[in-house]
């Protein structure tokens, strides 16, 4: 008497029906995940590119002398309208602008401050507008919140206790003396 449970398992595991679909659900999620994070770096940088060409452009005029310098709504007003691609600008951006002395060499203390929304919004930091021959530095932060939150890159980036993530631009000028 043959015992059919030993060839049905011999007849299983020699078999090549359903090899594809293995394949499928192995290299399927992978393909996925590696398509959602390659979308998450892109806007990553094109959110990190259009923030720095809208602070170069606003901070233009200044680097030239041409007018004079901007308040701090002026100036956030000029980055949100030149950074298009920026949800809800005017509330989550901040501006820092400090003067740096020459001679002494001294940075600006620590990381930039974002927009912190669990606290009330000071919607000026520090906006110190600097004297002819100084140089300034200029930093601006805005908080995103990530497209996949909870794959891939997503997942991994340094976020706030809201689960948004900052991109930093810095700049930085001299004041130009007037003619």
């Amino acid at each position: 008497m043959t015992h059919p449970a030993p060839f049905s398992l011999r007849r299983f595991a020699t078999g090549e029906a359903g090899a594809v679909t293995v394949e499928f659900v192995i290299l399927f999620p992978l393909l996925i995940m590696l398509l959602m994070m390659a979308f998450e770096l892109g806007m990553v940088n094109m959110r990190h590119m259009m923030l720095s060409r809208a602070t170069d452009l606003a901070v233009r005029d200044v680097r030239i002398g041409v007018g004079a310098v901007p308040d701090f709504e002026t100036f956030r007003s000029e980055i949100c309208e030149k950074a298009m691609i920026i949800p809800n600008c005017k509330n989550v951006i901040r501006i820092e602008m400090n003067s740096l002395k020459r001679d002494k060499w001294t940075t600006v203390n620590g990381a930039a401050r974002c927009v912190n929304k669990i606290e009330e919004i000071k919607p000026e930091t520090e906006f110190v507008h600097g004297e002819e021959n100084e140089l300034m530095l200029i930093r601006v932060c805005a908080l995103f919140d990530p497209v996949f939150p909870t794959s891939g890159l997503g997942r991994r980036l340094p976020t706030d206790a809201e689960g948004r993530y900052g991109v930093v631009v810095t700049s930085g000028f001299v004041n130009e003396p007037d003619a």
